[in-house]
């Protein structure tokens, strides 16, 4: 028998509260939705809240407005003051990224090892009840991860190419690499789809140029590649498909520090290949770089935009040692 869909809600409040937050009882917890999160997603909104409660954690749950500005982030000023004092924060927007990861509010609080959080933001129904996320392999992930974060945390210098004809370079050195993890003790954060190895550049120091296959978060999937070439670590140019580069370019254009570099990842489930970025993004042996905010990525560069762009069959070499070869891990 097929499992029904409030079956699938039960077992991912499960996931969230259980598996990725060991959430124990007396803990203070913090739920921030929007207005199109509720809308959409209502039944997991109670269901996680209610299995938090079950857990003997102290819940509050938030419903913000939607972000004013589509493509920018947004987080109220009285949510930002809820979150000190929390234990966990768990974030269900459709709209903005802010409430967890990206703010300097809540990626402040983990980056100093006060809070912990699964975040779950502009993803859609189908994202959150996809098999990448119910049906996740945990260990398998946690084998490749472990051995691509571990070459990043040693290198100095990555390089990126692609049959596309990406080609590119950045320094890591001394930059701290992350990994889709659980979110058992405090300064962890973890997506509710694991997963990806992800990795700050050091700020003004990635070269080259980006070849986009794959697609582009908030601008869906180019009908031609998008070529983003970049020097010092700042997004020079965006090109290619017209009706993607052209209005990606104005965003970045004018946002302030729209155009930095803020993180090379590496996706790492074998089960993420739906259509949407936020999912397709993570699928096994897939690299993805981002403009925008660079606070998640140990970069002290804040924006109002935070775009991934995803693209196929990377190499990747660190200090000349290849780690992935067209999309397959070297590991033994």
């Amino acid at each position: 028998m097929s499992e029904t869909e409030a079956e699938k809600v039960t077992r991912l409040a499960d996931i969230v509260v259980d598996t990725l937050l060991a959430t124990k009882k007396g803990e203070k917890v913090l739920i921030v939705t929007d207005v199109a999160g509720v809308a959409e997603n209502s039944d997991i909104v109670s269901a996680i809240t209610a299995r938090s409660r079950k857990a003997g954690a102290e819940t509050l749950l938030v419903e913000m407005n939607d972000n004013p500005t589509p493509g920018s982030e947004y987080l109220p000023e009285a949510v930002q003051k809820m979150m000190p004092g929390q234990d966990i924060i768990i974030s269900l927007t459709r709209t903005t990224s802010a409430p967890l990861p990206h703010h300097k509010v809540p990626i402040g609080l983990v980056r100093s090892n006060q809070v912990r959080g699964v975040f779950m933001v502009k993803r859609s129904r189908k994202d959150l009840l996809h098999e990448s996320v119910l049906e996740a392999d945990y260990p398998a992930m946690s084998k490749v991860a472990n051995y691509w974060q571990a070459a990043f945390e040693a290198g100095e210098t990555v390089r990126v190419t692609t049959p596309a004809g990406t080609d590119f370079t950045a320094n890591i050195k001394g930059q701290p690499s992350h990994r889709s993890n659980f979110a058992h003790e405090p300064g962890r954060m973890a997506p509710v789809n694991w997963g990806e190895v992800y990795q700050g550049p050091v700020v003004g120091t990635t070269n080259g140029r980006a070849v986009i296959d794959g697609p582009v978060l908030g601008f869906d999937w180019p009908k031609e590649p998008v070529v983003v070439e970049m020097k010092n670590g700042l997004a020079t140019s965006i090109t290619g498909d017209p009706t993607v580069a052209d209005a990606l370019w104005k965003l970045v254009e004018k946002t302030e520090n729209g155009a930095n570099i803020a993180e090379i990842a590496l996706g790492i489930n074998a089960k993420a290949n739906d259509h949407s970025c936020n999912t397709y993004k993570k699928g096994l042996g897939r690299l993805h770089i981002a403009v925008g905010n660079g606070l998640v990525y140990n970069q002290d560069v804040n924006s109002d935009i935070h775009i991934d762009l995803v693209m196929h069959e990377p190499t990747v070499e660190i200090d000349g040692k290849v780690i992935v070869k067209e999309g397959v891990s070297t590991q033994d």
